[in-house]
């Protein structure tokens, strides 16, 4: 009907449809030609596709704003975490041996020279032949031989220098540390000082209350007195008897209880003057105390020792000019006819090495006689040999003696050993302050070099078994060290409690389990509850 109203309307008729008055016939299909169906087919493609282009990219606009950030995570993992200290230190010998000239005759073929390496028994020397047989019948004939001092004098001389250089070291250091422990001396008297006075405040409280809760006692027994004085009277005659007993109870109850309270608080205050005279807290500041005392005066000891070590070292070193002139002097006459005897028999067959080693010295001239001195060569053991290192108080506490080291010296790598700590630390050249520790060469050889820096790596802790991960996704902050994790695609924060730690990985002693995937945060900060997409770490 809407239909037929609507063709009247058009067609501004009113009455009878035209529609109506048309004849009804069946509607023919038109058939449609090949190239009018390409074109429609082409059409409905490109729709589609056009379709699905448009669902591609909206589709990667919503996925790219709901993607999760990437990271890259390393999984913890169970291993074996080796400490060990990098440090650089010198090559040196432990047994220095210089030659005197036993006779002053003529040296004769001198087969070394500074620098050369010998080996034990190699002949460095000869004296002249002839020179030598006329100093040996000589000395027979000198049967009473003087008794020379130079090798005393010069050991003396060497104890002086010492003393005073060991003076002059250690004044300084024991004058800071008598400064050091003075001020904590003050330190620990303050506090026994405050403990005390704390506990004498808690005790007369506690007296105080004591006296209070006395006086509560003696107004209970008056009343259960006045209440047996009303009972004689008859003035109680009104109460039954079971009132009677019950106001008897109630003020025996608080008395009772009343002196209970007046017991603990006396209790506590012979237990507040016990603690004021015997509190191990005060007790073991007053150790201290006792111990620093101890120790300032163990310093100032050696303080006065070193001052008068100083002063009399000062007075007996020789000059250069003293010492020249007692070598030249003295020379021959440390030794008795015998020892001359001794000795020229030790070198007609030449000057041997008692050791292999290192010519560093040489003042011995082939055709000359000895210098002035005596002295002919100094050789520095190969046999004997240690690195000096200066550790830093950082790793001070990480060092032990007998732990293991590899040494590199000129390429070649040999085992060592920590024999030595010293007790004092020293200033470097930087002004840091050091402490002095020797490593042995547990097999040096002929080849070793002296005087070199050599690359030290001492095996300091290890720990086999454990939790590890890189050093480089541990974070830290004022409360410690911590790390992020990826657990079920969100980011959480974790503190952890590390142990030994090598050049690249530390151990984990808390907080992470094997399997734990790790953040490598690489300085960026993470909200715990972040989404994340992991990447494991190639």
């Amino acid at each position: 009907m809407f239909r037929k109203a609507k063709n009247k309307a058009e067609n501004g008729t009113e009455g009878t449809d035209i529609t109506e008055m048309m004849p009804k016939t069946k509607k023919e299909k038109v058939p449609w030609d090949k190239e009018k169906k390409k074109k429609v087919r082409r059409r409905v493609i490109a729709g589609v596709l056009a379709a699905l282009v448009i669902a591609f990219f909206v589709r990667n606009s919503l996925v790219a704003k709901n993607t999760a950030p990437m990271v890259t995570t390393v999984a913890a993992s169970v291993g074996d975490v080796e400490q060990i200290l990098s440090t650089g230190g010198t090559v040196k010998s432990d047994e220095t041996l210089t030659y005197f000239a036993p006779v002053s005759v003529k040296v004769g073929k001198v087969n070394v020279s500074t620098g050369d390496t010998v080996k034990k028994g190699d002949v460095m020397l000869t004296f002249d032949e002839k020179a030598l047989s006329e100093e040996k019948q000589e000395a027979e004939y000198k049967m009473a031989s003087n008794e020379g001092g130079y090798e005393s004098s010069v050991h003396k001389n060497n104890e002086y220098v010492a003393d005073l250089s060991e003076a002059n070291r250690n004044l300084p250091v024991l004058e800071q540390q008598i400064a050091d422990n003075e001020k904590l001396l003050d330190e620990l008297n303050k506090k026994i000082e405050d403990k005390k006075a704390g506990w004498n405040y808690n005790g007369t409280n506690l007296s105080v209350s004591v006296m209070e809760w006395q006086s509560i006692i003696s107004q209970d027994e008056e009343a259960i007195a006045d209440l047996k004085e009303r009972e004689a009277k008859g003035e109680l005659n009104e109460y039954h008897e079971d009132e009677i007993k019950e106001m008897y109870n109630e003020a025996e109850i608080k008395l009772a209880n009343d002196r209970e309270i007046l017991l603990n608080l006396q209790i506590q205050t012979q237990y507040n003057g016990y603690e004021e005279g015997y509190n191990k807290e005060v007790r073991e500041l007053q150790r201290q105390a006792k111990d620093v005392e101890e120790l300032i005066a163990s310093y100032k000891e050696y303080q006065a020792e070193m001052k008068s070590q100083k002063a009399s070292s000062e007075s007996g070193v020789l000059d250069e000019g003293g010492k020249a002139k007692l070598e030249a002097d003295t020379a021959l006459e440390k030794l008795t006819n015998q020892e001359r005897l001794d000795a020229i028999a030790e070198v007609e067959n030449g000057l041997k090495a008692d050791f292999a080693g290192v010519v560093t010295e040489l003042e011995a001239v082939a055709g000359q006689p000895p210098t002035e001195s005596g002295k002919l060569v100094t050789i520095e053991s190969t046999e004997k040999v240690y690195v000096r290192l200066n550790v830093s108080k950082y790793d001070l506490e990480k060092i032990a003696v007998g732990q293991k080291a590899d040494v590199d010296i000129a390429g070649k790598t040999y085992e060592g050993t920590v024999t030595k700590i010293d007790g004092m630390a020293t200033q470097n050249n930087s002004g840091a302050m050091v402490v002095g520790v020797n490593v042995n060469i547990d097999n040096p050889d002929e080849n070793i070099f002296l005087g070199v820096e050599a690359k030290v790596y001492v095996h300091m802790a290890k720990a086999e078994g454990v939790v590890t991960i890189p050093l480089e996704v541990i974070n830290s902050d004022r409360d410690g060290d911590f790390v992020y994790v990826e657990e079920n695609g969100v980011v959480a924060k974790k503190r952890i409690t590390t142990g030994i730690a090598s050049d690249s990985v530390s151990e984990v002693k808390e907080g992470l389990s094997e399997g734990d995937n790790v953040i490598m945060a690489n300085g960026m900060e993470f909200e715990e509850g972040t989404a994340v997409t992991a990447a494991p770490m190639p």
